[in-house]
Order: structure tokens, then sequence, then C-alpha cells
């Protein structure tokens, strides 16, 4: 006997979607009523209450200067935080909200930055630590935005089994036969 919770045919066309649509491995789509937090999940599960000091990471490099001190300040880390953030929110016309990211991925792609563009004059620090602030936040959305586009659908493959293709249609309707030839 065929239990009637499985019996397609006594389905609606909204639960039919909606059982084609949870019929994944784990269902990752559905925030089962969470919403505090990051929506994307994207954060580490290590919670680390410590945020390591980058006023040294120019050490035994060069002397340090006032432009490293302000640009590696938690603030400015915490100012490119928020421009991050609101960066990939604008992209992804306000579908998207990430947390922060990892400061120890920001502090090397800050480093990389700071040593490639910072002009090191003692005048205009403010204007110079606005440039690079700009620099690291045009080259940190794009790769972002992409990472969360990317997470989100293996969210949606992992949460649907993909559908198996068609069976093959024979595109021959005479249904007709070749006569044998007798070659002798």
């Amino acid at each position: 006997m065929i239990n009637s919770d499985y019996n397609i045919s006594n389905l609606t066309n909204n639960e039919l979607e909606k059982k084609v649509n949870e019929n994944g491995r784990i269902d990752l789509l559905s925030h089962n009523g969470l919403n505090n937090g990051t929506p994307l999940f994207l954060q580490d599960q290590n919670l680390i209450n410590e945020r390591t000091n980058y006023n040294n990471c120019r050490t035994h490099l060069f002397e340090k200067s006032d432009l490293e001190k302000i640009f590696f300040s938690m603030k400015n880390i915490e100012e490119i935080q928020n421009q991050i953030i609101i960066g990939v929110y604008d992209r992804s016309n306000g579908e998207y909200r990430i947390d922060n990211q990892d400061y120890d991925a920001l502090n090397i792609i800050m480093r990389s930055i700071f040593l490639q563009y910072s002009l090191n004059q003692q005048s205009e620090l403010k204007e110079q630590v606005l440039a690079l602030n700009k620099l690291v936040v045009n080259y940190c959305v794009p790769k972002i935005y992409s990472e969360v586009i990317g997470f989100m659908k293996y969210k949606r493959d992992v949460s649907r089994i993909s559908v198996p293709p068609n069976l093959p249609k024979s595109t021959n309707y005479n249904n007709t036969t070749l006569e044998l030839n007798r070659f002798f």
C-alpha cells in the first residue's frame, strides 16, 4: 500500500515546488528562524577575543612613520571593515550583508597596498590614508562579492538534488527500415 504522504498526485503545485526545492543532501537555504548574526553564516566558528596589534608590521624593514601609525591603527582598520561591508552590500544591490573580515587577512592586504602605493610623505597624511583605504576597499570588495556569490550557489546546490537529463527522444518519426541490398 502506498503512503498518501508520498503520493505526488495529491500535492498542489506549491507543495510540489517546496518538496523539489528541499530535496537536497542538507537544507542550507532556509534560516530555520535564526535571524541573528551574519545571515550568510560566513564567519568562522572559532571565536578569537584577541586582535593582533599591527603597529609593528614593518619592523626591521623601514623606520616607523606617522603614516604607518595612522594607516594600521585599529580605528582605521574598523573604518576599512565598514567600507568593505557597505561596498559588498551596495554591489549586491542590498541583497547580501556580510560580517567583518578576518583581521589577519585584512592586515596582509593592507600591508601589501601600503608597501606598493604609500607615498611616505609627512604632509597631507589624511589624504594619503584615504587614498590607501580606497585601494584596499577596491581590492577587497570584488573578491569578497564573488566569494559570496560562489557560497550562495554552493548552498543552493547542496540544498537541491540536481535534475537528471531527459531521456533521449527518437528523431525519426517515419519508422521505416532500410531494405537489404544484395551485392551479388
